[in-house]
């Protein structure tokens, strides 16, 4: 896959926490996930889709230097040309990933287990993290991608 990686750099402070009042940590969380759902709407003159297709997925995705990963290519007769959906320029929003909860040790050997899968919205995620998401749905699920188009 392409990828036109940009360099950040973010500063970093260490503190110890400090917890609020549970009354304050409560709205705060309510205030943040009211935030959060706001902010996942499309902006007007966009519009969402979602796919779920097979690996490999038929398409290249690119990383804007101002943020954001969006469709670069789509493979001829690949899986998403198949949908009819997808078109370049197209922004990815969300990926859904697998991720394990619990291990089992059996013997002095720990197994992953408690498998499930996940939405992993991919806007303050990096590339690589994105890509590693994407490549963790096993090869005979289907992943599934949000993407906005913007006319």
């Amino acid at each position: 896959m392409s990828a036109a990686l940009s360099a950040r750099s973010v500063p970093v402070t260490l503190r110890a926490p400090v917890r609020a009042p549970r009354s304050v940590r409560r709205g705060a969380v309510v205030r943040a996930a009211a935030e959060e759902e706001a902010e996942d709407k499309p902006p007007p003159g966009c519009t969402r889709y979602t796919i779920n297709i097979l690996r490999p997925l038929g398409l290249v995705l690119e990383e804007k230097k101002e943020g954001g990963i969006y469709v670069g290519e789509i493979v001829e007769d690949g899986n998403a040309a198949k949908t009819g959906l997808v078109n370049v320029g197209d922004e990815l929003i969300a990926t859904s990933g697998v991720v394990f909860n619990s291990t089992t040790d059996y013997g002095g050997v720990s197994v992953k287990t408690g498998e499930e899968t996940v939405r992993l919205p991919v806007r303050t995620e990096r590339f690589d993290t994105v890509m590693a998401a994407i490549a963790s749905n096993p090869s005979q699920r289907t992943v599934a991608l949000e993407f906005q188009k913007c006319m």
